[in-house]
């Protein structure tokens, strides 16, 4: 695709700035300052990056763009790895995301790439492209899908307050609507489905029938009627292209009585439904991922400091050696919750993944040092 040079321009400083102002008051607040770079499968006419929306969090203030080329993603990732503490990288291969490096855009905003790395960068992904500019230490990779289904399902299990039993009817069974449907039916919900590519459709949901726990009362069921699948559901769930209605306000009074709309794929829904269901009082909700974000971030920023400092073993002397964070332990290892900084002492290892039950006297010798050792260092 030809670059638009003038809008990159204008592109860049605007992320320049925004990265500034936003340096300030993450300084300011004392949380780190995130970037993430994510790709879109939709708008395949519309190739200019853009701006997703900032989002301040307890733990972190993260702002972003979504790209739909390498060398886009390249630019961006060059253009805040001087002003951010991470980077998340999406991951997920997005058909629409333009492969292969512009040599010229490179070198018009004055860009050096890892050689070690060009030659591998042609893979369909964005991920080996931005660690080309910037290297391993401040990428964070996410799938913005996953997220965005955990925040869903987590959405409806508080909301509902009891999942087993329901109906909920998911418009658009793509990469998002198929991974919400397995977790709705694995939490007991009958989940219908409706997709244009029927044979595709019907593969899902046997698909997610096989892989659900046996026991589990919900069950997956394709079917290509609209209004079918809406009939006396609990929930209907739009999660089409963005700005593809597929639901219309026949489909929304075909719901139970206290049933409500989610708007996934932004723009799911007719105009005059929406119009319809605020006169009706009909509850239409926006997908927001705001807390599973945080949750994702938080997770990433516990599992590295875990990495650092819990998981590994440390030698205390020639016969003694201590192991922690999920290590698998030798015979006679003593298992701590840091070996970097122990503080406690859960047991000792029998080198087949558990805790000896009966430790022997070696074993209890062994122990006491450890505790002499950990006293000590505090």
């Amino acid at each position: 695709m030809i670059e638009d040079i003038k809008y990159l321009e204008d592109w860049v400083n605007s992320i320049q700035q925004k990265s500034k102002e936003l340096q300030s008051v993450s300084k300011e607040k004392k949380i780190d300052l995130l970037f993430s770079i994510s790709t879109a499968t939709h708008n395949p006419s519309f190739q200019k990056p853009y701006h997703s929306p900032v989002r301040y969090l307890e733990n972190s203030l993260i702002f972003g763009v979504v790209v739909f080329s390498q060398t886009q993603a390249m630019i961006a990732a060059n253009t805040v790895k001087i002003f951010v503490n991470g980077i998340l990288v999406d991951i997920e291969q997005k058909i629409n995301t333009q492969v292969g490096v512009d040599q010229q855009l490179l070198k018009h905003f004055k860009i050096s790439v890892n050689k070690k790395i060009r030659k591998s960068i042609d893979v369909g992904n964005i991920l080996i492209a931005i660690r080309s500019v910037i290297g391993n230490d401040k990428i964070i990779k996410y799938k913005p899908n996953d997220i965005t289904v955990d925040a869903i399902w987590t959405f409806l299990s508080t909301k509902i307050t009891c999942l087993s039993g329901k109906k909920i009817a998911i418009l658009g069974c793509g990469n998002i609507g198929s991974k919400l449907a397995l977790k709705l039916v694995e939490s007991g919900v009958d989940v219908f489905l409706v997709r244009r590519d029927k044979l595709r459709g019907a593969l899902i949901a046997d698909s997610i029938n096989i892989i659900k726990p046996e026991r589990s009362t919900g069950s997956a069921y394709y079917t290509s009627s609209c209004i079918e699948a809406s009939k006396l559901c609990d929930v209907l769930i739009g999660a089409a292209n963005a700005n593809t209605p597929v639901i219309n306000w026949e489909m929304i009074q075909n719901m139970s009585q206290d049933g409500f709309v989610i708007d996934i794929g932004k723009g799911n829904i007719e105009a005059d439904a929406i119009q319809k269901s605020f006169e009706n009082n009909v509850d239409i909700i926006r997908g927001d991922v705001t807390a599973s974000l945080y949750g994702f971030v938080s997770q990433q920023q516990q599992v590295q400091g875990i990495i650092q400092c819990k998981i590994g073993r440390k030698n205390l002397n020639s016969d003694i050696s201590i192991v922690s964070g999920g290590v698998l332990g030798k015979n006679g290892e003593v298992v701590v919750d840091s070996f970097l900084l122990p503080c406690l002492i859960y047991g000792v290892s029998d080198g087949r993944g558990n805790m000896k039950i009966k430790p022997s006297e070696l074993d209890k010798k062994n122990i006491e040092i450890v505790k002499k050792y950990i006293e000590r260092r505090n």
